[in-house]
């Protein structure tokens, strides 16, 4: 299936077909996927995914979803009908409001015939201190990138799935199905992703924001304008072909660019797939600055590039050449030095574009949410990083070359310096990461931990038996 295909065509399946099973074989492929999402700086496994067919194990997870819709739902009853889905007719708002009441519309994991609950760390299970963050909304997008590499191929294969974020939204529930699961205390559960054959396709699909609500130029609440609002004649190609899988296994990861500009219609391309990618309750929960200037460029640089002194990001090359396991021994001491030389965020002036990627929880919405009482959220930072993602897939398939550093948000001076420079809501919205675009320089390979270690079966603790292997 093709890349644009895939991205433009997924969509959350909740009703699943009960006399079809997913070839082991295609649940191979599909945790294979997650496994090639990047991951935090460090190479940590901030993610563990956990296998669930077990049928007590879905009902209970059906039923705890249930019982949270009902309270949340009922309670906003108002809010949520005609405010929430202006899009749909008066008498359509009501029949779909009253339905949610129910809390039926979130008791798909009964009926799925997989069930991936997945994971965040506390900052536990890394082999010494975290150097990153050990805050919870910005190592959730990790856990996007890889969520959505599984979504797309499932997607492929002809496989529903949807993200169910209400069985564990709140920390009663949370305790609960981690002890039924024995998992330990360091490790916090973000929701239910559930697969299974279609029972019919869906048609009708969340309302698509407009770019220039969602993105930015240059500075938050300045309007990215489409090239066909803002030209009358523009360069038009054709979108290369590429394969969904491919794609994903060979991100075009550099750690330098080119001087050649990158096409207005391939920006236009990458922000595109933005919209297109999963929306907690159709929230909107995410913002994309887009920055050309020099001056910003270097402003993020030096931002980033300081880091290079902090012991709490570098720490000591003894450390950091422990943290570099993922390359061979004779290439472990080139990469500290550097490190050393180059410090952090080079890249930052030579890509041509950078794109800063925020995203929210507390507000910016149509109307108030009703699950402020569950903390933490993380769900909305994994749906930004789906966002992230879909541009990371739609930039390589485009034969750009692309980088991505959590960093700029990764602590709050940093994130007070950053949200002050670029005009944005402090209070309310989260810098994640810089994404950047431009003519591809050197490539990188992508650190990727063996899946055996990231993927339990029914229960904590017990691998996954990856029984078959994946053809390339």
């Amino acid at each position: 299936m093709d890349t644009f295909e895939a991205i433009y065509e997924r969509r959350s399946i909740r009703e699943f077909a009960l006399d079809k099973k997913i070839p082991e074989e295609i649940v191979r492929r599909i945790l294979d996927s997650a496994a090639y999402g990047m991951s935090a700086p460090g190479g940590y496994p901030f993610w563990k995914m956990l296998v669930v067919r077990d049928k007590a194990s879905g009902d209970l997870l059906a039923d705890s979803a249930k019982e949270v819709a009902m309270l949340m739902f009922g309670a906003s009853f108002e809010v949520f009908g005609p405010g929430h889905m202006w899009y749909m007719p008066r008498d359509t708002q009501l029949k779909v409001a009253e339905y949610t009441t129910t809390g039926e519309l979130w008791t798909y994991p009964r009926t799925a015939d997989v069930n991936f609950v997945p994971f965040l760390s506390k900052g536990a299970w890394t082999d010494t201190i975290t150097s990153f963050s050990d805050d919870l909304p910005m190592l959730a997008q990790f856990l996007g990138f890889a969520t959505q590499n599984m979504w797309l191929v499932g997607h492929k294969y002809g496989i529903g799935a949807a993200y169910n974020g209400m069985p564990l939204l709140d920390t009663r529930r949370r305790e609960i199905m981690s002890e039924y699961l024995g998992v330990s205390w360091s490790w916090e559960a973000t929701g239910c992703f559930s697969f299974g054959y279609p029972e019919a396709p869906r048609f009708f699909g969340p309302a698509r924001p407009s770019p220039e609500g969602v993105i930015f130029s240059e500075y938050w609440g300045n309007p990215y304008l489409r090239i066909g609002l803002r030209e009358s004649d523009y360069e038009r190609e054709e979108v290369p072909e590429t394969e969904i899988e491919e794609t994903i296994r060979n991100l075009n990861l550099v750690s330098s660019f080119g001087d050649k500009p990158v096409p207005p219609w391939m920006l236009e391309k990458v922000l595109d797939v933005v919209i297109w990618g999963p929306v907690p309750e159709n929230f909107k929960n995410w913002r994309f600055v887009i920055i050309r200037d020099k001056e910003s460029k270097e402003f993020l640089q030096k931002l980033v590039g300081e880091k290079r002194s902090c012991p709490w990001y570098f720490s000591w090359p003894e450390l950091q050449h422990s943290r570099a396991e993922h390359l061979p021994e004779n290439q472990r001491v080139e990469q500290m030095e550097k490190t050393l030389d180059w410090g952090f965020g080079r890249w930052y002036t030579e890509a041509d574009i950078l794109i800063l990627c925020l995203s929210t929880v507390l507000s910016w919405r149509d109307q108030p949410y009703p699950g402020f009482g569950a903390t933490p959220m993380p769900m909305f930072s994994i749906s930004t990083g789906c966002c992230i993602q879909n541009m990371l897939l739609a930039a390589t398939a485009l034969g750009l070359g692309v980088n991505y550093d959590p960093l700029p948000g990764g602590d709050p001076r940093s994130r007070e310096l950053l949200m002050e420079y670029f005009g944005i809501p402090a209070i309310s919205w989260q810098p994640l990461g810089v994404l950047g675009l431009g003519e591809a320089g050197e490539r990188v390979d992508l650190p990727r931990l063996p899946l055996e270690t990231m993927v339990y079966d029914e229960y904590w603790n017990n691998p996954y038996k990856l029984t078959t292997e994946v053809s390339k």
